[in-house]
């Protein structure tokens, strides 16, 4: 049955694995705390908002890009990181390769 859920489908029910919280949305911003354990992986999805993230427990996220490369997204403690979106159709993974839990808040901008 797996086989016929759409890729954002399935990016979804990969992200609700994870501690994943609605913090607040209204029509122009969500905001979202995210906790990622050690090791954990967040499955393929493509970033169609702009983000500011910013670390209530920094580390660093490493997107695997569908082309194979890896890239470190660092998102340092106490500090806010831009994001912009993805382009359309580029989709990546993302793996807290670390031994230690990364808390993240999320500020996606609707507009």
């Amino acid at each position: 049955m797996m086989k016929y859920l759409t890729l954002p489908v399935l990016a979804l029910m990969q992200l609700q694995a994870m501690q994943y919280d609605l913090q607040f949305e209204n029509d122009r911003v969500r905001v979202i705390r995210v906790v990622l354990d050690p090791h954990e992986k967040v499955g393929l999805h493509r970033d169609a908002l702009q983000q500011i993230v910013v670390g209530l427990k920094g580390g660093t996220v490493t997107r695997l890009e569908a082309d194979g490369r890896e890239v470190d997204v660092v998102f340092p403690t106490g500090q806010a990181v831009y994001r912009p979106i993805d382009p359309e159709g580029e989709y990546h993974e993302g793996v807290n390769a670390s031994d230690e839990e990364l808390e993240l808040i999320i500020v996606q901008l609707k507009d």
